[in-house]
Parts: C-alpha cells; sequence; structure tokens
C-alpha cells in the first residue's frame, strides 16, 4: 500500500471496525445486530482495500514499536486499542495478511481467537480461512529502490546452527557458572578478565549499577501495561458509580449477607421506615414495605482473586420491576463500557397522588350530592299524596321519585367503590340468622318486584347455622343481586331468594341463592359482569354505574366469602353467596381455609381495586 492520504484513510477505516468486533465479539453473541454491523463494516472496508491495490494482499505488522500496512508504517503502537495490540501480543503474531475476499466469518474467526487457548494457526486452521494469515517470521521494510521486500526466514526445523570451538576451560566455566547465584556468577566471569582484586570490585560495582538500572527499566516497561491496564478498570468504576451516583439520591449500605447497617434520610423515605426499625433486616426485604424494586448482585463480596458472577437477584412487584427497567436505557461507549444512562420517568408518586386526589373528590361530590337528593325525594313523596285525583299529575310525579331514587343509587354505588378504593369501608361482622337477612332483602325488594308485574319469594332451609357477616352490607348484597334481577326478568317472571347450608367440602358456608327466570348471561361474558363500569345481559348493554356487581363481590369477599355465578341465554341466571359459619371471633375466618378458593379470589380482589 503506498503511502497516500486515501490509502492510510482506508486502513484506519478497516482498523476501526475490526477493533469494534474484537470487542464486542466479547459483549454480545455473534449475531447481535453490533456485532453484525462491525463485521459488514470490516469487509466493505477490506473490499475498498483489495480495489484500491489491485488485488493484491493487505498486510498488518506489528514491528516493536509501531504498526505497518503493507511495510509502510501507519500508527506508532501507544496508539493502537488494547484489544489488537492484546490480539499480537498474546499469540505472538508478527503479521496478519488478508487475502481478496475476506468475508465477515472469516473476521469473526479471527475476532474469536481471543477466547482460544492454544495456537492462533491452530484455530484459523481447525475453521478453513484460507483468506487470513497468521506470520510470527519478522516482517522487514526495504528500502524503495529494492525490486521487492524482504522477509527474514526463521531456520527450519531440521536445520543445524555450526557449533563453534571451546575449549575444555570454556565448557567448565559454564558449568560452574549454570550453578552459581547471580553474584557469584559475576565474580567468576570478572576473575576471568582481571586478577587485580580491586579492579574486580570496580567492574563488579559497574556491572552491579548496569544490572539494577537495566532490571528497573524492564520492570517500569512491565509495570506500566498494567498500571493503564489498572487506571482504566478505576476509571470505568468511577465513571459508572458517577452515572447511577447522579440516578439516586438514597444511600444504602449493607454487610457481605445483604443485612442492612446504614441508610440516609432519603433512602428512608423511600422504604417507608427509619433506620432503626430496618437496621439488621435484609435488603430484599425492603420490597414488602410498598410497590419497590430492589436489585442486588448475587456476589457482593470484596473478592479479587477469581471472576464474580453476574447474576443478579430481584425482588419487588414483577410490573414495576419491568416499567423501571422499561423506562431506562444505558449508554455505552464504542468499547461496550458503560458513560451514561437515559431515562423516562415512572411518576409512581405523581400517580398516586393524582389517584388520592380522584378518590377524595368523588367521595365529596357524591356526598355533597346525596344531601339535596335526599330532600328533593322526600319534596316528590310528599307532593305525590296531594295529587291523588289528578292522574296525568301523580304519573309525572311517580316518574320523578323513580328517576331520584335511580339516582340515589347510582350515587351510593360510586361513594361505596370509593371507599373500597380507599379501604374505607368498614364491616363489622356479627353471629347472625341467615333467613332473618333472606328475608329482610326480599321486603325491602317487593314494591319494585310488584311494579314490574314479577313474583318474588323467598325460602330457607330450617334450623340452619348463624353466619359470621356484617347483617346490614349482607343485606346489601343481596338487594343488589335482586335488583339486578328485577333488571333483566320480563313481565310475569319470577325471582327466587332461598337459604341452605353448604354440604362436604363447603360446609363451613351459609349459601344465599337469587334465582330469576330473566334473559341470562352468555358463557363468555359471565367472567365480565363482575369487573367495574361493565354492564353486559344477554350481549345487550343496559343503563346504570356498572359498578353494583363489582361491589357485591368486593362486599362478599371482604366478609371471607365466595359469589358464583349460573346462567344460560334465555334461562336465567342464579348468583350464589357463600357466607362463612359463625365460629367464634377467634377463629381462623374459613375463607383461610379454603386455598384452591383464596388464591382466586385474592387474586380478582387485588385485580379490582389495582393493587
Amino acid at each position: 500500500m503506498s503511502d497516500t492520504p486515501d490509502q492510510k484513510l482506508l486502513a484506519l477505516n478497516f482498523l476501526k471496525a475490526f477493533t469494534r468486533a474484537l470487542v464486542q465479539i466479547n459483549l454480545y453473541k455473534p449475531e447481535h445486530p453490533q456485532v453484525r454491523q462491525a463485521l459488514e463494516e470490516g469487509q466493505a472496508a477490506l473490499a475498498q482495500i483489495a480495489e484500491a491495490l489491485g488485488g493484491g494482499d493487505f498486510s498488518l505488522t506489528l514491528d516493536n514499536d509501531k504498526l505497518l500496512v503493507n511495510g509502510v508504517q501507519l500508527l506508532t503502537a501507544d496508539k493502537l486499542p488494547n484489544s489488537l495490540r492484546n490480539l499480537f501480543t498474546k499469540f505472538r503474531i508478527q503479521t496478519i495478511t488478508f487475502s481478496q475476499g475476506v468475508t465477515g466469518d472469516d473476521i469473526l474467526s479471527l475476532c474469536q481467537v481471543q477466547a482460544y487457548k492454544g495456537e492462533a494457526k491452530d484455530f484459523i486452521k481447525e475453521r478453513n480461512i484460507t483468506k487470513i494469515t497468521l506470520n510470527e517470521a519478522v516482517y522487514a521494510k526495504v528500502d524503495a529502490a529494492a525490486p521487492q521486500a524482504a522477509v527474514a526466514q526463521a531456520p527450519s526445523a531440521g536445520a543445524q546452527a555450526p557449533a563453534s570451538p571451546a575449549t575444555q576451560a570454556d565448557v567448565r566455566m559454564a558449568e560452574k557458572i549454570a550453578g552459581q547465584n547471580l553474584e557469584s556468577a559475576f565474580s567468576t566471569v570478572v576473575s576471568r578478565a582481571t586478577s587485580d582484586p580491586a579492579e574486580q570490585k570496580r567492574i563488579l560495582d559497574i556491572l552491579a549499577a548496569k544490572f539494577r538500572q537495566e532490571l528497573e527499566e524492564s520492570v517500569s516497561r512491565a509495570l506500566e501495561e498494567v498500571r493503564r491496564e489498572k487506571k482504566r478498570v478505576e476509571n470505568d468504576m468511577a465513571r459508572t458509580e458517577s452515572v447511577m451516583t447522579s440516578m439516586a439520591e438514597g444511600v444504602v449500605v449493607v454487610d457481605k449477607d445483604g443485612k442492612i447497617l446504614m441508610m440516609n434520610p432519603q433512602a428512608e423515605a423511600i422504604s417507608g421506615k427509619p433506620l432503626s426499625e430496618l437496621s439488621g433486616k435484609m435488603i430484599m426485604d425492603l420490597s414488602e414495605l410498598e410497590s419497590q424494586v430492589v436489585s442486588l448482585a448475587r456476589e457482593i463480596k470484596s473478592e479479587n482473586k477469581e471472576d464474580i458472577s453476574k447474576e443478579v437477584a430481584k425482588a419487588g412487584p414483577a410490573a414495576l420491576a419491568d416499567t423501571v427497567k422499561k423506562a431506562t436505557a444505558i449508554i455505552q461507549n464504542e468499547d461496550g463500557k458503560i458513560v451514561g444512562s437515559v431515562s423516562i420517568p415512572t411518576d409512581a408518586v405523581k400517580l398516586k397522588q393524582m389517584e388520592q386526589l380522584q378518590q377524595d373528590f368523588i367521595a365529596n361530590m357524591t356526598h355533597e350530592l346525596r344531601s339535596p337528593l335526599t330532600s328533593i325525594k322526600a319534596a316528590l313523596e310528599l307532593l305525590s299524596r296531594d295529587v291523588e285525583k289528578d292522574p296525568a299529575a301523580k304519573s309525572m310525579l311517580n316518574t320523578a321519585v323513580r328517576n331520584a331514587e335511580r339516582l340515589n343509587s347510582i350515587i351510593t354505588d360510586i361513594l361505596d367503590f370509593s371507599k373500597l378504593q380507599s379501604g374505607k369501608l368498614v364491616f363489622h361482622q356479627e353471629e347472625v340468622a341467615p333467613e332473618e337477612i333472606a328475608r329482610e332483602a326480599v321486603d325491602s325488594m317487593k314494591p319494585w318486584a310488584n311494579s314490574k308485574s314479577l313474583r318474588l319469594e323467598a325460602k330457607a332451609e330450617p334450623n340452619m347455622p348463624r353466619i359470621y357477616a356484617d347483617r346490614r352490607r349482607t343485606v346489601q348484597v343481596l338487594i343488589n343481586l335482586i335488583s339486578n334481577s328485577i333488571k333483566f326478568t320480563p313481565q310475569g317472571g319470577l325471582i327466587e331468594v332461598s337459604a341452605d347450608a353448604g354440604k362436604e367440602a363447603l360446609s363451613g358456608f351459609v349459601f344465599f341463592s337469587v334465582k330469576d327466570t330473566g334473559c341470562g348471561i352468555k358463557k363468555e361474558d359471565q367472567g365480565k359482569v363482575f369487573e367495574k363500569f361493565v354492564q353486559v345481559a344477554a350481549g345487550e348493554k343496559v343503563g346504570g354505574t356498572g359498578l353494583g356487581l363489582a361491589i357485591t363481590k368486593a362486599m362478599v369477599v371482604m366478609q371471607s366469602g365466595r359469589l358464583t355465578l349460573e346462567s344460560e341465554p334465555g334461562r336465567g341466571s342464579t348468583f350464589r353467596v357463600g357466607m362463612p359459619l359463625y365460629r367464634g371471633q377467634t377463629e381462623q375466618p374459613v375463607f383461610e381455609q379454603l386455598p384452591e378458593m383464596k388464591s382466586d379470589e385474592k387474586a380478582w380482589w387485588k385485580k379490582l381495586l389495582g393493587m
């Protein structure tokens, strides 16, 4: 390659791509996009170089302190990246020659030589790489006037160097020196040069000083690379630590076992508990306090003798961990070192504040609406008594009363749901007779059922055990279910409310059933009816908030009960509410004794409240 700017630029472009491939292959798999891109750029650069050389070979030679490209100096050795220089020195390579037609896979194999334990030539040969050759002979640049470059060839394996003549005294001297330490060997050699003791001492001092100087210079040169590598590691650690520190204010100090030793105020604020309460606990237990994510290296001891594990232990909600991970990207330089990060704030705190404001607004709004609505309803009922003789006016007032009751029901649903979300809905469970709850719910809904020409009946098994429930809330559960049946049962239909004791595996419950002859619910829609803001019956949407059944199920679950649905389109629906038996206040709720029910209901409960 001639010493022209264009050809030097082509060589530098190849070196950049090749060096990047050497680094990336240590970080990623061969099929990784960054690796493939570097290999493709290297192949393209070699193709351009081959074209510039007219199809000739392209060689890289490391000659002492300089890098030669086809015999022309391109760079000094100290300007070479460590990865490239290490490739030459580790395998004692003097020259790498690329012939025309080198592929990206050929370059990949050359990069993979770094991890090979044997000879580099054997690695290339095993993979049938013919376009790349490695040479350990010394490449010598000749004068420009010479017809071609000369390469000093090493003697062949069978050649014998001529032996120089030696006297018996020389042989004995060599054997004697071989068995002595350095100082004695020096003395023996010097004694051959002169017999004067003063002169011998002077020569020994000179030799010792010269040896010491040469040794110090050799050690210094050897340590220089170690110092540079040490400084590079220190810089990488400082850079990474600076990046991570800039992303967080809180600091938690742990011991070699991961137990908390110290926390600054910011970390205490994040955990939600003071250091006095957390000291000595495992850092991985922090995720149990709130919606937090903890990531910790599995090996946190100071270890400098062998490689540590790269595995990371994680704790916390999987969804939140995934959100945090997707909201942050690491910035690397071309050597694969972390130099920064870019993040999109998750705003979890702001989101919680907005949710709290929303809940407070709904609660205040419904309270403010309920008071005037109660007055309006009472006034309308008084007016309806004074218009008995005017059918048209009475009909209008009845319509207004029904709409007021409907609005009051909507406000009640919203208020109850708001209390559920905020955790302010309190249950006062006590010993209650199930037949009394069923009768009270039926009596409350009979006027509405009669107005729609529906039969509403109640029945109960005799001598049923008493249940452990909040009487008022359980009556509300049945009223909600009866109301739902009244909405979707045509005139002349039947709604039957019954109570019976559970059998066999369900003997710890009393079940209330609300069965109607309404339109029924499709099988694919039955799982949706208990979701908030969903109103589906036989595929048709109806009026209302869509919160009634969601609130109903929540009230059942919070009392350690269960709620099921059986329905077929055109054949009505049956809702069954199971409430636990009364067994004394200190006994564990039946809900906790049924693991197959616990997992399903708890999962649904968390989903309802967004937990």
